[in-house]
């Protein structure tokens, strides 16, 4: 089985272009000769598995937003594990020219490009990169917006413009309306259900690329998984002298009452002299505490409900074995937890146009990882989410930071018109066929505010499968 990391036009194949493999017996893990068709792999019967599309759909995969397991009976993602270099091996001071490769990886030979450019830091921040290539190099770049409103009102083209113009940047820009119920459901594709959620704005944004006539659709897919700061930064903090940003960083726990997350800090100061196996056991239960162990009522039937936990079982094994082998550190565990293995599948599947994101090119991965977990985090400035963000702000022009979202911005009203618009009333295949408990939209919008979409996505590939003549495998 071919196990390096190939590339097609500089951007890592397993990361930005799905690849299967074939397999037997349930295995989790592939041999034999990779394809980017699992259909060539699956053979004339066609089967794909329930089971493994109720990892969507409820515990640890669901409330951790895991991509989805390839559907398919017999074949399996191919997602080898990457090199990654310990904590602090990675020239800080190198962040500028790494992503600006990264950028340059991404684009390719592209000659004409569109950024998805939302206002945020992350989105930005490839933006900024890209246009500066872009300009010095020839190549057409045009940006395009979703008119949403945050969680204050706030529209997000308004505050696009208004950044444009006071940077002095004359851009091709386009303004997507959020009108979802005049605008298509994406394409069926055999390489699994979408796992986004603006399925019909995301399909929308590619085919407005696609009729511009560029070929990359750039975003900033990833900024806050791979460069922001997460839990276990406390002893790096401290080892710096750093007291005010210590400081800082765990009153913001105490403000979000954190107190889980607070006794996780401290026991990561102790973890080293525990045993590994204790000392796993105490990281899942601070730092993975609530999508572990959620206590969440389940959509799913029983066999299924069953099915998944067996599943995470098997996942907890696994992932203590990696941790082990690295050495216990937990903030090491707490950035690797963030990044994998969302990574693999960051861009919907299936488009017809190459999506790209600098901060899970593969390359990149590999150097902020190794950045100084310390780098994370700095109280700088009056707006707390920032603090959080320290490394994109570098990324930035300076006279776009007052122009920033001073918060995490949220699009929650609008998120729930939209999922209850696109998911149908009547009863649903997947419940046909034993998938999930009879529910309506209000009852899947209780247990989870992004239950009725990833369950309209499920259905929706279901039927397409159906049509293709494919035959569903009920939990054995």
């Amino acid at each position: 089985m071919r196990s390096e990391l190939s590339t097609s036009g500089g951007v890592s194949d397993i990361l930005s272009e799905p690849l299967f493999s074939r397999t037997g017996d349930g295995s989790r893990t592939g041999d034999g000769a990779l394809d980017r068709d699992p259909l060539r792999l699956a053979g004339p019967g066609k089967r794909f598995s329930l089971e493994r599309l109720a990892l969507l759909l409820h515990g640890l995969p669901f409330e951790a937003e895991f991509p989805p397991e390839c559907p398919w009976e017999g074949v399996v993602r191919h997602r080898p594990p990457l090199a990654l270099p310990p904590l602090g091996s990675s020239d800080e001071s190198a962040l500028e020219e790494e992503f600006g490769a990264a950028v340059a990886r991404c684009l390719g030979d592209a000659e004409s490009a569109v950024v998805l450019l939302s206002g945020g830091m992350d989105s930005w921040a490839v933006f900024v990169h890209a246009l500066r290539q872009a300009e010095r190099e020839g190549r057409r770049l045009s940006a395009v917006v979703w008119n949403l409103r945050d969680q204050f009102g706030r529209a997000t083209a308004g505050m696009v413009h208004r950044q444009l113009q006071a940077l002095g940047i004359s851009c091709d820009l386009h303004v997507l309306p959020a009108e979802w119920r005049e605008l298509p459901e994406p394409a069926w594709s055999p390489l699994g259900p979408r796992h986004d959620y603006y399925t019909r704005l995301h399909q929308a944004t590619v085919d407005h690329a696609a009729a511009l006539g560029a070929t990359v659709l750039l975003s900033g897919q990833g900024g806050d998984e791979v460069l922001g700061a997460w839990n276990h930064l406390s002893a790096p903090l401290a080892r710096g002298r750093r007291w005010r940003d210590l400081r800082r960083y765990l009153a913001a726990f105490g403000r979000g009452d954190s107190l889980v997350e607070v006794a996780g800090e401290a026991a990561a100061l102790a973890a080293r002299r525990l045993p590994p196996q204790t000392s796993f056991q105490l990281y899942v239960a601070t730092a993975l505490h609530e999508v572990v162990e959620s206590g969440r009522p389940s959509v799913l039937t029983a066999a299924y409900e069953e099915s998944v936990g067996n599943w995470t079982a098997g996942w907890l094994a696994d992932r203590f074995e990696s941790f082990r082998a690295a050495g216990g550190d937990w903030a090491t565990a707490s950035l690797y937890d963030s990044i994998f293995p969302w990574a693999y599948d960051a861009h919907p599947l299936g488009a017809p146009i190459q999506q790209r994101s600098p901060f899970v090119d593969e390359g990149f991965v590999r150097y902020a990882f190794g950045l100084p977990p310390a780098a994370r985090f700095r109280a700088e400035g009056p707006y707390p989410y920032q603090w959080y963000k320290a490394l994109h702000l570098r990324l930035l022009p300076a006279a776009l930071r007052p122009l920033l979202p001073e918060y995490k911005q949220s699009y929650s009203d609008a998120f729930r018109r939209y999922v209850l618009d696109v998911l149908p009333e009547g009863p649903l295949l997947v419940e046909e066929l034993g998938l999930i408990q009879p529910m309506d939209r209000l009852d899947l919008e209780r247990l989870h505010p992004r239950l009725p979409i990833v369950v309209r996505n499920v259905e929706r590939w279901v039927a397409g499968a159906l049509e293709a003549g494919a035959e569903p495998v009920a939990a054995r």
